[in-house]
């Protein structure tokens, strides 16, 4: 991958409509076709879509079980692990502190994170990545520690200890500002350095920030016994044990915590309440957590893409591009649960696919694609996108 902005997605992230789509009822019955053929495919555990237009979640579905006893139906209430797409997250965190002026973007990490100063490369030279650098997957810093995933575990609340673990055995793949370099351990790193910040423990940050504001009420970052009543089993399809299902692992997983990747992929929710971060993300949200001032900054960070310019990454989203189509978003992959979410700063509407399962023949990120496509073209201005 290579540094550019990406000048289609600026262009649409720069516009804006005054009224979110109608979602009509041939989109829904499109949708669910969909949707139902995406998950045929294998049958594995569960899947939950959405759609959602301005601040409203437009509509919902499930298919398939939510355990493994395929005695409780997935619904719209059902409690996923959204993997990766806790680090929009953190960039929101990231957004109001910046707004706030209690940090600023090129701040180096180790202004507010010591240990983040300590990092060095394959010749012993020391680098602190900024914060934009950190949050755009541009750090330079390697995807996870080099330590048998012994920091990827460990309780939530304890996340911290388990960075630091993983930080003595961190390195750069690339000197910070050259090149992408998608890295989780960087997301920790950006956790810590804005909770030192800030000067509150990241999770009670975010709920107090974040969770609470946004009514992301069966969301959180400790599986409490509420959130696990209402939690997915994940399944692991894994072809090293010809072809079986495997459920232990994905159970492991979720029990044990995922240790410094708290920041990056440490969260468990429902569609409803990513409904309302979504809604967040294209400017339906409420001011006072993130206003029109803060998303415009994100809107003006360079994105970081391929040479091919159909994937980027900018201040904490991706951007996927289909001819002269974009969206923005993300997607997140853990043991038994991959989700995606999707949408359309400019046309005001957004799609949400979780899944229980990893591995098989269905895919989350496909599903979100095709679901985002039609959606665009049914609501959408004509032009070369429609």
């Amino acid at each position: 991958m290579t540094l550019l902005s990406l000048f289609t997605v600026a262009l649409v992230l720069a516009q804006d409509t005054a009224r979110p789509p109608e979602i009509t009822p041939e989109i829904t019955r499109l949708a669910d076709s969909i949707a139902a053929a995406e998950f045929a495919r294998d049958s594995l555990g569960s899947i939950t879509v959405a759609i959602v237009s301005g601040p409203s979640l437009a509509w919902t579905r499930s298919y398939g079980f939510a355990d493994r006893a395929r005695s409780r139906p997935a619904s719209a209430a059902t409690v996923y692990r959204v993997a990766s797409i806790t680090k929009q997250v953190t960039a929101v965190m990231l957004l109001q502190l910046v707004d706030a002026g209690t940090v600023r973007l090129d701040d180096p990490a180790d202004r507010w994170f010591a240990a983040a100063g300590q990092l060095v490369d394959a010749n012993g030279r020391r680098h602190s990545p900024t914060l934009v650098q950190l949050a755009t997957m541009t750090s330079g810093l390697v995807r996870d520690p080099d330590d048998q995933r012994r920091s990827q575990t460990g309780d939530p609340r304890e996340w911290e200890a388990a960075l630091e673990h993983g930080l003595a055995h961190t390195t750069f793949a690339a000197p910070p500002g050259t090149a992408y370099q998608y890295s989780n351990i960087g997301y920790g790193v950006l956790g810590a350095a804005l909770a030192r910040a800030a000067g509150e423990p990241y999770l009670s940050y975010v709920e107090r920030r974040i969770l609470g504001p946004l009514g992301m009420r069966s969301s959180g970052f400790v599986l409490t016994p509420a959130l696990e009543q209402a939690l997915a089993v994940g399944v692991d399809w894994d072809e090293l044990y010809r072809d079986t299902l495997n459920y232990e692992d994905a159970a492991t997983d979720h029990r044990s915590g995922v240790g410094f990747r708290v920041p990056g992929g440490g969260l468990y929710s429902t569609v409803g309440d990513l409904a309302r971060l979504v809604a967040l993300e294209i400017g339906h949200g409420p001011a006072g957590v993130l206003g029109p001032e803060a998303l415009a900054l994100r809107q003006r960070v360079p994105v970081a893409s391929s040479s091919t310019l159909d994937y980027g990454y900018g201040l904490g989203i991706q951007v996927y591009r289909w001819g002269d189509t974009t969206a923005v978003g993300h997607s997140g992959n853990l043991a038994g649960y991959t989700a995606q979410v999707l949408y359309d700063p400019a046309l005001k509407f957004g799609v949400i696919v979780l899944r229980s399962a990893a591995g098989g023949e269905a895919s989350a990120g496909r599903l979100a694609g095709r679901m985002f496509r039609m959606v665009r073209r049914r609501t959408g201005p004509p032009g070369p996108g429609n």
